[in-house]
């Protein structure tokens, strides 16, 4: 390989790197806290978390939660900004089983994140949320069943 090419390829690896690290900015937000059973008849919730250094747009993002055959829509809009916590409500009137799956779709309607099905049929201020906040390696084992702590860090 010559000088050339090799700077060349240097500079192409570097180009596509950025364009990674910059990919995963868009990616940064994830679901942390979902409450499907809440008590007294309250509203179910999510809790999104930015564990990135910039701030998000979710105008056009949209929250799914799926309790087959049930399905509700959550539209978000506003900004998250680096370590905070944005909190969306479902509608007064959806009732759930307290099972199901909850997606973060981005702008373009791509999946995000999504949780692994849970299951709270206890209508208590149990939730199930990452820990630590922002935790995301794709497992199961990034939720726990934990007293809820919507708009605020998770503690076990």
């Amino acid at each position: 390989m010559n000088l050339a090419s090799g700077n060349a390829f240097k500079a192409l690896f570097a180009f596509f790197g950025l364009v990674a690290l910059c990919g995963l900015a868009l990616g940064d937000v994830v679901i942390n806290e979902v409450e499907l059973s809440p008590p007294d008849n309250g509203t179910v919730w999510v809790e999104l978390y930015n564990p990135g250094t910039d701030a998000v747009d979710l105008s056009s993002w949209t929250v799914k939660i799926e309790d087959k055959p049930w399905a509700g829509l959550i539209a978000l809009s506003g900004t998250i900004g680096p370590g905070q916590f944005y909190v969306a409500e479902g509608q007064p009137s959806w009732v759930t089983s307290g099972n199901g799956t909850v997606y973060l779709l981005n702008g373009e309607g791509i999946v995000t994140d999504k949780t692994p099905e849970v299951s709270d049929k206890g209508q208590s201020d149990f939730t199930y949320g990452r820990f630590p906040d922002g935790r995301k390696t794709d497992t199961r084992a990034d939720f726990f069943f934990m007293m809820g702590s919507k708009g605020r860090p998770n503690r076990i």
